[in-house]
């Protein structure tokens, strides 16, 4: 029986994804993914399953062909760090799917900042209401990852709004890109300025 390969592809340049990713997606027949990440593999001459947000029809295609092609969905950063793997279990089913790890963004840009992420809280904010800054109390700090309603000035001024002027944070835009920018600053000042759609943020508990 063939599996479908839910494979994790690091936080972006090809350079950070793993010898056995690349093995699995050149045995694939199609590849499954966004337009960003197929980018990546538009060399391999392989068919592709371009998805945007219509996970259904995706699912769709997946059950329809996975017992006659070699199928692999392709993931940014690390597949169990809020990837679509959760729900691709319960859309196709467990026994047909086999993972493949990545490297994380907060992997990333922890080992850039030099810093262990054993005590910090490891949030998403895609399309999810999380009180982050509660938990912000009880941790050395959080990282997040942001979408166009939290951008990294927007989690500024909710910052602001609660008092915590003095809080530190990190932003990481286009993390090993060419063009990757680590901004460490307090609210007030990442506030006003404006970061790539690609960014990740840590906040320090100053407690």
């Amino acid at each position: 029986m063939n599996k479908v390969n839910v494979v994790g592809i690091g936080p972006g340049h090809k350079d950070y994804i793993l010898p056995m990713a690349y093995k699995i997606i050149e045995e694939s027949d199609v590849i499954i993914g966004g337009k960003r990440n197929l980018d990546i593999f538009e060399s391999y001459n392989k068919d592709v399953y371009l998805y945007n947000s219509n996970l259904s029809d995706m699912c769709d295609f997946i059950n329809t062909n996975k017992t006659r092609r070699k199928l692999t969905v392709i993931v940014s950063g690390d597949t169990g760090f809020y990837s679509l793997l959760d729900y691709l279990q319960v859309k196709i089913g467990k026994e047909y799917i086999n993972v493949v790890p990545g490297i994380s963004s907060y992997q990333y840009l922890f080992s850039k900042i030099g810093k262990s992420y054993k005590d910090y809280g490891l949030y998403s904010l895609h399309g999810r209401e999380i009180k982050w800054i509660e938990k912000l109390k009880d941790k050395k700090g959080v990282f997040l990852l942001t979408d166009k309603k939290n951008s990294p000035d927007n989690i500024a001024k909710q910052l602001i709004e609660k008092g915590l002027y003095d809080i530190k944070m990190i932003v990481g835009e286009n993390l090993s890109y060419d063009d990757e920018k680590i901004t460490i600053d307090i609210p007030e000042n990442i506030m006003i300025q404006q970061f790539s759609a690609l960014s990740v943020v840590v906040i320090e508990n100053n407690g």
